[in-house]
C-alpha cells in the first residue's frame, strides 16, 4: 500500500541553469525582492494557481511550478522590453540590443 503524499511539505524554490546567468547580474536588492516573491509563491497552498511570471521593477520574472515535485523554478528573467537580463554583475540592468 503507497503511503499518502505528504501535502504539507513545503515547495522548494530552484534556479535553472539559464536563470543563473541572469541572477548574477542583478543586484542584491533586485535578486531579494525577486526571492521574496518567489517564496510568497512556494507558501501558498496551491501554487501551482499562481501565474507564470510576475513583475519587479522593469524586469519580468517567469517562474514554473511542479505539484509533483513540489518544487518552484525560476525560468528566467527578462526586461520589460522583452529582453533576457543582461548588465555587468551587481548593476542596474541594460536591455540587450536588438
Amino acid at each position: 500500500m503507497k503511503s499518502p503524499r505528504n501535502v504539507h511539505r513545503p515547495y522548494t524554490l530552484e534556479i535553472s541553469a539559464e536563470a543563473w546567468s541572469q541572477v548574477a547580474r542583478l543586484s542584491r536588492e533586485r535578486y531579494r525582492a525577486i526571492q521574496t516573491r518567489l517564496e510568497a509563491i512556494a507558501a501558498l497552498a496551491n501554487p501551482a494557481d499562481a501565474p507564470g511570471s510576475f513583475e519587479v521593477e522593469e524586469l519580468t520574472v517567469h517562474h514554473e511550478v511542479d505539484s509533483r515535485r513540489r518544487l518552484v523554478t525560476l525560468v528566467r528573467i527578462v526586461s520589460s522590453s522583452g529582453a533576457e537580463a543582461r548588465g555587468a554583475p551587481g548593476s542596474a540592468l541594460t536591455r540587450a540590443p536588438r
